[in-house]
């Protein structure tokens, strides 16, 4: 008998330990856990975004979104920039940040690993982590700010573990405004040019940064200040009801920066970019109608028509037949108005008399039209201190602008580089400035000529051996 009663009693004492190590071991969602952790920051988030909980929207992220504001709140200290950059994709569209009232934010910092700069100078460098605090960050094209939100979360989904979930929270209004912004952050790999009818494009993995070409203020006012400032006012001209649409056009000889601008464009955030390769016999006016479409629908996008001259140029009253894609086609497409919303376009040419004068001439194609000639003396100096990176003083950077002069952009890196072969065959740590005086002759004394006659055996430059 006591031993039927104790079976029923066994039982419940099972379950209510079982509950019990259930209710252990169970741990609320990610979802929850964020309300809970942000109920002590809600007034400051309705009031940054102006709305309610209601009228917004939250969705998680894969990266270190709040991290974006470490580079300020650290300012001048010795900061890991290749990590800050790779986690930050979005930092060119910051316009500014703000923390809840009264704040005080907790950062963990690491050492990291050991930076060697581009011949000497091992430095130590820290690698900050956010943690927990909310984070009200205002891009350039939204009219109200996203709110970033790490939370720490634990789980017990293959075994106990603890980790950290990355959120943002944003007007439900501007959600598809937002997340066109923060398309390339939640897309997985590099990016990419996208080619049609040819092989994708990498663009570079240091991002959108306008500091790896040299402009002159005229330049920088036509092409930066007036990309990015058109991107920043998309909402203010679909208001007025504006065609969202710009055109730019590049000529100059070659080396001058053409292509390295479009690469900068191209690398924008919140910028798709698309390509057709002319090459392809495959190719026709359907395709250039189907990339058109393409920006279209993931605008703002970005379409590269490179060398112009040579696809459409005029040589002798004859036209060169190198793609099948008609120029009065590409003319229509370039005036399309509902394929041209939210698109813009650069095009490009060595030598802007033999474009055909269609393409840049009547408005609306082509916006803005800039030269990229080679750099004067003032811009050579510019460009050689940002290679050489604070391994020169001045005077070795006047001494050798002025030795190039008529340099292109392209030929100063091409004697850069070959300084640092001198300077390494010479057992020199740092760059040598008579070594860059050198390079830069032996780059003016090559001819077209010689470059052509590079056998099997060797290609470069004939580098000189110290007695030699």
């Amino acid at each position: 008998m006591n031993s039927a009663t104790a079976m029923p009693e066994t039982r419940d004492e099972r379950a209510k330990e079982e509950n019990m190590l259930e209710t252990i071991v169970r741990f609320p969602p990610a979802v929850v856990g964020m309300a809970h952790f942000l109920d002590p920051y809600r007034p400051w988030i309705d009031s940054v975004l102006s709305a309610s909980p209601v009228d917004t929207v939250t969705f998680e992220l894969d990266v270190p979104f709040a991290e974006v504001v470490l580079e300020d709140l650290l300012e001048g200290a010795p900061l890991d920039r290749q990590c800050l950059e790779r986690s930050h994709p979005l930092s060119p569209l910051v316009e500014r940040w703000a923390l809840p009232d009264n704040a005080s934010p907790r950062i963990l910092l690491e050492l990291s690993r050991d930076r060697r700069a581009l011949v000497t100078a091992r430095e130590l460098a820290w690698d900050p982590h956010w943690k927990e605090m909310p984070v009200a960050v205002w891009l350039r094209g939204l009219a109200h700010p996203l709110v970033a939100v790490r939370i720490p979360y634990v789980s017990y989904q293959h075994g106990l573990v603890s980790e950290t979930r990355e959120w943002l929270i944003a007007r439900r209004d501007e959600m598809v405004s937002a997340l066109r912004l923060l398309r390339p952050v939640l897309g997985n790999g590099r990016r990419v040019v996208r080619v049609i009818g040819g092989a994708d494009l990498a663009l570079p993995e240091d991002g959108y940064d306008w500091q790896s070409v040299v402009l002159d203020p005229t330049a920088t006012r036509l092409l930066r200040e007036d990309f990015e400032g058109f991107l920043a006012r998309e909402i203010w001209f679909r208001r007025h009801r504006l065609p969202f649409r710009r055109g730019y056009f590049l000529y100059g000889p070659p080396g001058n920066g053409k292509t390295s601008i479009v690469r900068v464009m191209a690398s924008h955030p919140a910028i798709t970019a698309y390509a057709l390769n002319f090459s392809n016999p495959r190719l026709n006016n359907g395709d250039l109608t189907y990339l058109f479409e393409s920006a279209g629908r993931t605008a703002p996008s970005l379409v590269i028509f490179e060398d112009l001259d040579r696809l459409y140029g005029q040589r002798s009253g004859r036209r060169d037949n190198l793609t099948k894609v008609t120029l009065q086609h590409l003319l229509n497409c370039l005036d399309g108005l509902g394929s041209r919303d939210g698109v813009l376009v650069v095009g490009t040419a060595n030598d802007p008399t033999v474009i055909d004068a269609a393409i840049v001439r009547r408005p609306g194609r082509f916006d803005r039209v800039v030269a990229c000639r080679p750099p004067d003396e003032t811009l050579r100096r510019e460009y050689l201190r940002r290679l050489a990176v604070d391994s020169l003083d001045e005077s070795a950077l006047a001494a050798a602008s002025t030795a190039a002069d008529g340099f292109s952009y392209a030929q100063l890196r091409e004697a850069f580089v070959l300084t640092g072969h001198l300077t390494y065959q010479r057992g020199g740590e740092e760059i040598q400035s008579d070594a860059l005086l050198e390079a830069i002759g032996l780059v003016r004394g090559e001819t077209r000529a010689t470059r052509a006659r590079v056998d099997a055996r060797s290609v470069g430059f004939d580098v000189p051996t110290p007695g030699g």
